[in-house]
């Protein structure tokens, strides 16, 4: 009797497989890096075929890691970075490398777009705001710019897609995902030739893949990827999801009014609700894997990531204390930021490495820092830069009309117990930590086990699979600390606003 689920996610660096039981435990996990390629300043692509063997390596070693048996698998769910685009040509090979979420060469089009009243016009159909890395705004580029490669393209699909494909030969999105890439009418649920005709795509019309629900089984594993992957033929594979809604149900934030809050490649702040939330101001209001419901998005990739940069180019000594302790770098870290208390230090950090939510030009930069600061005033003012980019996210969620009655906090950054303090006291509700690790892919498998019928659907899987293991309540008496160096960082994001324009034009 198969007794175990697979959830596959391939976020912006690593191709990650792992298997739980039906109670929602992690068995085994394993992780396979992907190399990003940055052939211009503002692009991050990497090659498919690599990706693709980089997932089937994972799914080899967890199957391995595990010790059992291939097919005691029920089912396979897929999750992974929302927008970029991942390209197959007419024959259904890919078309060039794929493009990561991360990636801001379309900057340019999202301006002139902006210049010449666009968004008004398509924003009653997608409910969203334009972005860099979106497929709209990514084709429209490559229309200009790689007219060889656009006539070509064969089907337009997200990350997990591509991996589903794979593992099925089926080509297929799903709603979560492609109710996110601006190319859907989101209200009525559908793509739409009208909003395509706007955005000067009507051509690729057609190569927009046919919509499934992410519980739904939309092909089995072929006799080709079981022999890549140690899987066996014939295991069923479900539509998958938008990373955003695998980490919030791998969380167990299902229910209305719930936010999840995801530290990772991306800051990640979301709320579900009933009815969408219609607000031009937002970044983007998507259809949720519980189809009844909808899922509102604040987002940009200024969260944990900012941390990873940090630690590469800068922490030589706290790596080195972690490899003498045998612990992980971070927790090094987070020790260091545990001891300066809230209030001590007048650093402040933009965490705009890789993008920001304020304009296209925005860059990460630290102020005010003096002679007498340690690199643990910079880890301190980088981890409350990360919180501040959230809580501003979290601010214009709230005043659209998200009610926010409770937080589950996911991601990497969620495993500091001084980062999570963070949160609670400056967005002032409860944050919630679920147990596990891999929450985006136990959502994933979660979407697998309603396939496979072991779950009636997402209440009952999480019901029987997460538990809260923390939960950090605020702590009043610092909440005006941080509050009081929230507004210097908006103050900041103001006055920069010219300097970063120049400094682009300088780059």
């Amino acid at each position: 009797m198969a007794q175990y689920l697979l959830g596959i996610d391939n976020g912006n660096t690593v191709s990650k497989a792992a298997l739980f039981d039906l109670k929602g435990r992690e068995v085994a996990v394993a992780s396979c890096k992907v190399e990003t390629e940055y052939p211009h300043p503002g692009w991050t692509e990497r090659n498919m075929d690599a990706m693709w063997q980089s997932t089937a390596s994972a799914i080899r070693e967890v199957i391995a890691k595990s010790g059992i048996k291939p097919e005691e698998i029920a089912g396979i769910g897929n999750t992974g970075h929302g927008n970029g685009v991942y390209l197959l040509d007419k024959q259904g090979r890919p078309l060039r490398n794929g493009i990561q979420s991360m990636d801001s060469r379309a900057a340019d089009v999202v301006a002139e777009w902006g210049q010449n009243g666009l968004h008004a016009r398509v924003f009653p159909f997608t409910i969203q705001s334009f972005w860099p890395a979106q497929p709209n705004a990514i084709l429209a580029w490559l229309k200009k710019h790689e007219p060889q490669n656009y006539e070509r393209v064969g089907a337009i699909l997200m990350v997990k897609d591509y991996i589903k494909y794979r593992l099925t030969g089926e080509v297929s999105g799903d709603f979560t995902d492609m109710s996110a890439t601006s190319l859907m009418d989101v209200r009525k649920r559908c793509y739409s030739r009208e909003l395509m005709d706007l955005f000067n795509l009507s051509e690729i019309f057609d190569a927009l893949p046919p919509l499934k629900q992410s519980s739904e089984v939309v092909g089995q594993v072929t006799s080709a990827a079981a022999q890549e992957t140690g899987l066996t033929v014939g295991t069923p594979v479900v539509g998958g999801l938008f990373d955003v809604d695998a980490s919030a149900i791998g969380a167990g934030a299902i229910q209305i009014n719930q936010a999840c809050i995801v530290m990772g490649s991306w800051s990640i702040n979301e709320v579900i609700t009933k009815d969408p939330i219609v607000d031009p101001d937002l970044f983007m209001t998507t259809i949720f894997a519980d189809p009844s419901l909808y899922l509102t998005i604040e987002g940009s990739a200024t969260s944990a990531t900012n941390l990873e940069w940090f630690v590469n180019q800068c922490c030589g000594d706290e790596r080195a204390e972690a490899k003498r302790r045998g612990v992980s770098v971070y927790e090094i870290c987070s020790e260091e930021v545990a001891s300066l208390p809230p209030g001590s230090t007048n650093v402040i950090f933009h965490p705009f490495l890789y993008g920001s939510n304020v304009q296209p030009t925005a860059r990460a930069g630290f102020y005010g820092v003096a002679g007498w600061h340690t690199r643990a005033h910079l880890l301190r003012a980088l981890y409350e830069g990360v919180v501040f980019g959230h809580l501003s996210h979290v601010e214009k969620l709230r005043k659209a009309g998200g009610q926010i009655h409770s937080a589950r906090l996911a991601g990497g950054g969620s495993r500091s117990a001084v980062w999570s303090q963070m949160f609670a006291d400056t967005i002032q509700v409860p944050m919630e930590i679920s147990d596990g690790n891999e929450l985006g892919a136990r959502g994933a498998a979660l979407s697998a086990g309603i396939g496979a019928g072991i779950y009636r659907n997402y209440e009952e899987a999480v019901q029987e699979t997460v538990k809260v293991v923390r939960v950090h309540e605020p702590i009043a008496a610092n909440t005006p600390l941080y509050l009081a160096r929230y507004a210097e960082y908006q103050q900041l994001v103001n006055v920069m606003q010219m300097p970063w324009e120049t400094l682009n034009r300088l780059g």
